[in-house]
């Protein structure tokens, strides 16, 4: 550091006016005046350090990937390190919702849901739509994502018609994807996890349904055969796998 403010002390004096070349190992400095001895002595060793250096040399500039030790790049690793480090990219039990026993339509839709893609009002506004936003459920808050499938008064009563059969406190979470990590973890035998599993698909399925027929059809069910098409699609989707045990849920849903 002692090398550099002395050179630059003497290079930079404003009064000075007399020029002198100095050359040595490639470098070629103009000076403002000549140099003593002992300015000589100081440059030469500068220069040597520099050139002493192990980050320069005469071999030509290349293109290294730097977030890998090969330094090779390739569009998948864009891909991969541009996707984890998206904000809104939220942790969620994603392989479970691929391998659940529902129909592949209802999986996409699922994921959509926990993702905050499905398209409700909010992803319209976002895209730039002039909208009034407003529930169709509720009719009393903006819909969103999180209030549609979690918080709005329609959807919860749907949501505690299953929550009863725990018998436990239950502080519904501000995500959907948040609910859905807590929800696999329920359950008792293995038929009664599988059917328990599919118990947010089967909701957030029955809700968007009834909120498209309010929206587009003007067509609005009352709550109890909003509860009733969502336990009979849950039957449906149950028996199509084989879990013999639903026959023991939807009776207890029946009895609420």
């Amino acid at each position: 550091m002692e090398d550099f403010s002395d050179l630059f002390s003497f290079c930079g004096s404003p009064e000075v006016s007399i020029a002198e070349t100095w050359t040595n190992q490639g470098w070629n400095i103009i000076f403002r005046r000549l140099l003593n001895d002992w300015e000589v002595e100081r440059v030469a060793s500068l220069l040597q350090r520099l050139n002493d250096f192990s980050g320069l040399n005469t071999s030509p500039d290349t293109i290294r990937w730097k977030h890998d030790r090969d330094g090779k790049f390739s569009v998948g690793r864009l891909y991969r390190r541009n996707l984890s480090s998206q904000p809104e990219n939220i942790p969620g039990p994603w392989k479970q919702i691929w391998k659940s026993n529902i129909p592949t339509k209802i999986k996409c839709f699922t994921w959509t849901v926990c993702r905050r893609a499905c398209l409700t009002q909010e992803k319209l506004k976002k895209r730039s739509f002039e909208i009034v936003s407003r529930c169709f459920s509720c009719k009393e808050k903006e819909e969103t994502n999180s209030h549609l499938f979690l918080h709005c008064r329609v959807t919860s009563q749907v949501w505690h018609m299953f929550l009863n059969i725990l018998q436990q406190p239950w502080v519904m979470p501000e995500h959907t994807a948040d609910l859905l990590t807590c929800w696999m973890r329920r359950g008792g035998s293995k038929k009664q996890k599988k059917c328990w599993s599919i118990v947010p698909s089967c909701i957030w399925w029955s809700i968007w349904k009834e909120r498209n027929n309010r929206c587009f059809e003007n067509i609005t069910n009352p709550m109890q055969k909003v509860k009733e098409n969502c336990i009979n699609t849950l039957y449906l989707w149950c028996k199509e796998e084989g879990i013999d045990e639903v026959e023991q849920l939807v009776d207890f849903l029946g009895s609420l």
